[in-house]
This record gives structure tokens, sequence and C-alpha cells, in this order.
């Protein structure tokens, strides 16, 4: 199977670099890299969701089955690419993985971020992620590199409206961490998006707790969609 991975907004493909590790030599970990970053680092990113799942739609590779890991924004990503797959009527996904991400509708957060002054979003970045790398706030060539996309992400979850059409029928299994800001009721809200199996899964940690977690969550993955 072909194991596509969705990186966290202000993420990258580098978040799941080291997958394949963990994973059976039939799996091919296809970690996706949106534009505007590492060796895309020219290209202009999206800042809406139909764009973007346009341009990755096209850009599958359908020759073996396939199974979507989304994290965060990229779980948002994931579950809409699904649905215009779905209604395109080609190739979707075996399953879908959901992780830390609120259902579509539900937000943790209120405000627009996306187009604060600097440090006031820097801030913002700060609180949300864990912290900000020091070299952000004292390196201006480096933010003019990471900045765009970050900003670029966050305008693409501000802006996402879901559509207004019936659940995704694909299976899929939705993370989190225990320790996450994330109400577990909106993480089981998936369900109301989705009519396939459906699974829900908690692992100890906050918000990127696949990290620590990795092991544990691709043995899930190795055992849901092997």
């Amino acid at each position: 199977m072909r194991l596509y991975c969705f990186h966290h907004a202000g993420g990258s493909a580098s978040e799941f670099a080291r997958w394949h590790r963990y994973l059976p030599e039939d799996v091919d970990v296809c970690a996706v890299q949106l534009p505007g970053r590492g060796a895309r680092v020219k290209e202009r990113p999206h800042t809406r969701m139909r764009p973007l799942v346009e341009e990755l739609a096209g850009q599958l590779e359908t020759d073996l089955p396939m199974v979507f890991f989304g994290h965060s924004f990229g779980a948002l990503v994931a579950f809409e690419l699904a649905r215009a797959l779905t209604e395109a009527g080609g190739p979707v996904p075996r399953h879908v993985f959901l992780s830390a991400r609120p259902a579509p509708g539900l937000v943790t957060y209120r405000g627009r971020i996306h187009d604060l002054p600097e440090e006031e979003f820097l801030d913002v970045m700060d609180s949300r992620h864990g912290g900000v790398p020091a070299e952000l706030r004292e390196h201006p060539e480096l933010r003019g590199m990471v900045l765009p996309y970050f900003r670029a992400d966050y305008e693409v979850i501000e802006t996402y409206r879901p559509a207004a059409a019936g659940p995704v029928p694909v299976p899929a299994t939705v993370l989190g961490g225990t320790d996450d800001s994330i109400p577990l009721e909106q993480l089981e809200a998936w369900r109301e998006h989705l009519s396939g199996p459906f699974g829900l899964r908690m692992f100890p940690g906050d918000h990127f707790y696949l990290r620590p977690r990795r092991t544990a969550v691709l043995g899930l993955v190795r055992a849901v969609a092997g």
C-alpha cells in the first residue's frame, strides 16, 4: 500500500521522514510536501483549501491501495482530498487517519491570526506550537522564508468552510493526545462527516503526541490498514 502523510500547519514533509523505518517494506510512505517549503520553497503556498486539494488530487499515484494520514491541519486536507476523490468517482483511500484536529466546522481557537503583525503572529505560534525556535525571532531572513507558508496554512484553515454535502464513505480512525487542548467531543464529532467504519484512539501526550508515540501510532496504522 501507499501511505500518504499530510503535515500540520507550518510543518513540512520532514515530520514523517523516518516513518518508513517503522513500517514493512511493502508500505510506500509518501510524505506530501506542500508548496512554499522544503524542495518547493520557491513555489507560492496555497491560501485556500479547494485549489490545494485539486493540486493534490492530480498528483496522487493510484497504482497501489492508498491510505491517508493527516495530522492537525493535515487531517482537514486528507479529509477534503478523500471527499474530492469520492466525488470524482476514482480510486479512494482504503482508510483515512485523522489526527489531532476537531471535526470540520468546529474550531478550538477564535479570531484570525494569519494576517497579524509579525511579532503578534509569532507570539500566537509560540503558544500554539509549544515554543517557536529562537532563530525565528533573531534572524529576519529566516522569518522571511518560514512565515509566508505558516501564514498561508493558517489562511487555508481560517477561510475553510465544510462542503454542504453528505458524509464521506471511507473507513476512518480519529486519533488524539490525552493532554491536547482539543475536547474529546470535537474528535468524536468526526462521526457525523464519515459513513464508513469509524474508530477513535487516544494516546498519552499533547498536540504532537505522535512524535514520542510514533511506534504505537504506526503499529495502529499497520493493524488497521495494512
